[in-house]
């Protein structure tokens, strides 16, 4: 040591306790000591948070074909299938209780330190929900007394989901040959009924409120400004039968809790009617019109 320098004591005891981690420790996603673990169904651990964020950036809606008798269903987020990070395998992640009480008696001066850091993201970061959602039709063939009408099939269309408190609004896109063929609906049940002779493709758009995004790389913005907000969907009506249901497992983000995060939620509502009503109301005229 140089004459008159002097040794700074906190960091020469943080330095002598500095904890060796095991290499099968350390989370493969961040490199730090697994904090949270989860384990997937093809043997791979990693961080909770670790996992949450691959699964939002990697998962797309994949329909499943169910009966009409399948019922919506609430999941938690660590159920909703998406691809391993390190193989690719179609996965789910559980929490791993045991190993999580083993690596924090094992490190008592670093696991500590990583929840503190994990808490600290945390706060800033969104919420993730979960929501099942179900697309579809029923059908019951009419016998009709006027040989020449080819109306023959009475069906309802729907859209269906486990959280309709999340919804703001579905829009639903029949054939232009029918009248008013668009049709926007705020409160559920989500569904049209009508009479026709053929089938064809219903298009829906489903709208989250304010504070809300679809985890989809299929969402898109919404009409009135919400960011990731309207999630397209499409469904070929179904005459066999009395129809059937595809089921989605989506996930929704919320935006982090807070006064702060309300306020701007009641912002962002506000902003969202008034470009609604502008779009809505044919004898809107802008302000810049009015003064040429």
């Amino acid at each position: 040591m140089v004459l008159g320098e002097h040794q700074d004591p906190v960091k020469e005891d943080a330095g002598r306790q500095e904890e060796e981690i095991d290499e099968d420790d350390l989370c493969p996603i961040c490199q730090n000591l697994l904090y949270k673990p989860v384990i997937t169904r093809c043997k791979h651990t990693l961080c909770e948070s670790c996992m949450a964020h691959w699964a939002d950036v990697s998962i797309t809606p994949q329909m499943t074909v169910v009966g009409l008798q399948d019922e919506a269903a609430m999941f938690l987020p660590n159920e909703i299938e998406t691809r391993c990070p390190m193989c690719r395998s179609p996965t789910t992640a559980s929490i791993d209780g045991s190993r999580a009480s083993k690596l924090s008696c094992q490190y008592p001066m670093t696991y500590p330190v990583r929840e503190a850091e994990e808490r600290n993201v945390g706060d800033n970061e969104a919420v993730v929900e979960t929501l099942t959602l179900y697309i579809g039709n029923t059908h019951n063939r009419i016998r009709n007394g006027d040989t020449e009408s080819r109306n023959k099939h009475e069906w309802t269309f729907f859209v269906r989901t486990s959280r309709n408190d999340l919804i703001e609004e579905v829009h639903i896109i029949l054939h232009p040959t029918f009248r008013n063929c668009g049709i926007v609906q705020q409160w559920p049940p989500f569904e049209v009924r009508r009479l026709g002779w053929g089938t064809f493709n219903v298009y829906a758009n489903v709208i989250l409120k304010v504070g809300y995004s679809w985890v989809s790389s299929e969402a898109e913005d919404a009409g009135d400004g919400g960011k990731k907000g309207l999630l397209p969907l499409q469904w070929l009506l179904d005459f066999d039968g009395q129809g059937s249901q595809g089921r989605y497992r989506l996930k929704v983000k919320k935006e982090r809790a807070g006064q702060e995060a309300e306020l701007a939620a009641q912002r962002e509502e506000v902003r969202r009617l008034w470009n609604r009503q502008r779009e809505g109301d044919p004898d809107y005229v802008e302000q810049q019109a009015l003064r040429l």
